[in-house]
């Protein structure tokens, strides 16, 4: 019994002892001083954390509705070393910064680049935990081999994205921004872009989730970031930033994120093997000897890549923009870039044309399906003939939302002419018709209400003479619908029209002031509203003849 004991010893200590060789990597702890954002998690007793949802396997929606993947899994990490729950929140690449920064999330894993840029707009942490670098998905018979050849051509891009202004200034694509990936990659499959510009990793990964065989991957990959996870722009060197990028060593040193590769199904990456050879050299009894966040600057292999270089600025501000801003807080910073201004300038007059063609359009709907059913209701069993499209067309364009009615023609029906080599409905075009029959069909019933009971009082007169009192009756609502359409103008970015407020977004996701921007978005629709109003009294008076 003895001897056997003996060899079943001998036994483990060869087994086990390649493993108690291994150095024992210390684990990160809570610090014992837990101010700021980190002790109001502590004290809330759950951790908030923004994650995507439509970038698998790094965030996505299971079955049952439930967000998952391999960031989502990270922040469970964090919960747990924090022993609190876990709360995730979907974010999106254009208001994850906002969402720390305002506290809606504590701690932002979402895919994020790390720039130069956002250095400056959010506590942005080291070392990084990803990398990806940008390439193109598109038809495979346009067989496009680098960037290069896209210069000029319609490139479906996702509002946020770090290289989209680059891509632009740089390669030369005309970018068409969505709100997500989801409409994006609708729009390639329905011809409105010859590609579609995305993360190498998540493009590669969804190819495999789901082939294409009439899809490729252009192998041309540039613009190479790492991802940082973000606190909020004050919490960087506090608690709560120090501890998260401990834990991000510790996940390198202990092969966690590898490790989570293969659980997703990724495969170990050349970037996270590199991180993991630097961060797991370790020193005497196991203590970290070499990557060591706490002991000074972090040397250039434990970091990973450099982050993405800032926009060259094409223009220095005048001295007294600086005193605007510490007097008030008005930053006009970002209009002294050319990029930037010609932007919002584009965004405006789209605003502005889109908002007047709508408006017309509307009234000229308004108008004619009106006086068609004054003119055929009563008149025997052909005029009800005749009005039932009329009516089937004002029920369906007052009761279905308008952004489902964009997204019909713009993807839907746009997308089967455009394959088919007939007429393609642009992003204005169909903006402007939508929201044209979209209140025209709300003019079109307070007219025919208007004119039925003018013809009430005096039902000697035709239609056409009716129409001054009839307008004067409808007056209130007929301006109710012609304002709606300025204020639903910004829906129109979710077919890549860039009006004012998609291009806000845009540069308040590069940089620029969320306050100045949001306050400066209200005081525009406040004055264009005014502007409306103002012009619908001056018809009255021209149509009526009288009026304030």
């Amino acid at each position: 019994m003895i001897r056997f004991l003996t060899v079943v010893l001998i036994i483990c200590a060869f087994v086990a002892g390649p493993i108690l060789a291994q150095p024992t990597l210390k684990s990160v702890a809570l610090p014992d001083q837990t101010n700021g954002r980190l002790e109001h998690i502590l004290r809330r007793g759950a951790l908030i954390v923004g994650v995507k949802t439509d970038y698998p396997p790094w965030g996505m929606l299971d079955a049952q509705g439930r967000i998952i993947g391999l960031e989502p899994d990270l922040a469970r990490a964090l919960a747990d070393r924090m022993g609190v729950d876990l709360e995730l929140v979907a974010v999106t690449a254009s208001n994850r910064l906002s969402r720390v920064n305002q506290g809606v999330v504590d701690v932002v894993i979402a895919t994020m680049g790390d720039t130069v840029t956002r250095r400056g707009q959010a506590g942005l942490l080291e070392p990084s935990y990803y990398s990806s670098g940008v390439v193109a998905y598109g038809p495979i018979d346009r067989n496009y081999q680098s960037w290069e050849e896209l210069r000029g051509l319609p490139v479906c891009m996702t509002q946020g994205s770090y290289y989209n202004r680059t891509l632009e200034e740089t390669y030369g694509v005309d970018g068409k921004y969505f709100p997500a990936n989801r409409e994006a990659k609708m729009a390639l499959s329905f011809g409105r872009c010859v590609g579609w510009a995305f993360d190498d990793t998540a493009l590669v990964q969804r190819v495999l989730a789901n082939p294409e065989t009439n899809y490729s991957v252009m192998e041309d990959r540039i613009l190479v970031t790492p991802w940082a996870i973000g606190v909020a722009i004050g919490e960087r060197d506090a608690p709560l930033g120090r501890f998260v990028s401990d834990m991000i060593g510790e996940w390198h040193a202990t092969g966690y994120l590898l490790a989570l590769e293969r659980k997703w199904n990724i495969g170990e990456s050349a970037y996270l093997q590199a991180l993991n050879a630097a961060w797991s050299q370790t020193g005497p009894e196991g203590t970290p000897s070499y990557c060591n966040m706490r002991q000074g600057a972090l040397p250039p292999d434990c970091l990973g890549a450099p982050p993405f270089p800032p926009v060259a600025e094409t223009g220095a501000p005048p001295p007294w923009v600086a005193d605007l801003e510490d007097a008030t807080g008005v930053d006009l910073t970002v209009f002294y870039d050319a990029y930037s201004r010609g932007r919002l300038i584009r965004g405006l007059g789209l605003t502005l044309t889109l908002s007047a063609v709508a408006i017309i359009g509307a009234l000229v709907v308004g108008l004619g399906l009106g006086v068609m059913d004054a003119s055929l209701r009563g008149r025997g069993l052909w005029a009800r003939m005749l009005l039932l499209p009329q009516k089937a067309l004002v029920t369906l364009a007052r009761m279905t939302p308008p952004i489902l009615q964009m997204y019909i023609v713009f993807f839907g029906l746009g997308g089967v002419l455009s394959q088919s080599s007939l007429i393609t409905p642009g992003a204005f075009t169909t903006a402007a018709l939508i929201l044209s029959l979209y209140a025209g069909s709300t003019n079109a019933v307070l007219i025919a209400h208007a004119l039925e009971q003018e013809r009430r009082l005096n039902p000697e007169k035709g239609v056409w003479t009716l129409l001054p009192g009839a307008f004067q009756r409808a007056f209130d609502g007929l301006v109710a619908a012609c304002v709606n359409i300025v204020k639903a103008a910004g829906m129109a970015s979710a077919i890549a029209l860039a009006e004012l407020v998609s291009t806000v977004n845009l540069i308040v996701s590069e940089g620029g002031d969320v306050s100045t921007f949001m306050n400066g978005l209200l005081v525009f629709y406040f004055l264009l509203v005014l502007g409306v109003l103002w012009l619908f009294r001056r018809a009255r008076r021209w149509v009526v003849g009288t009026g304030p």
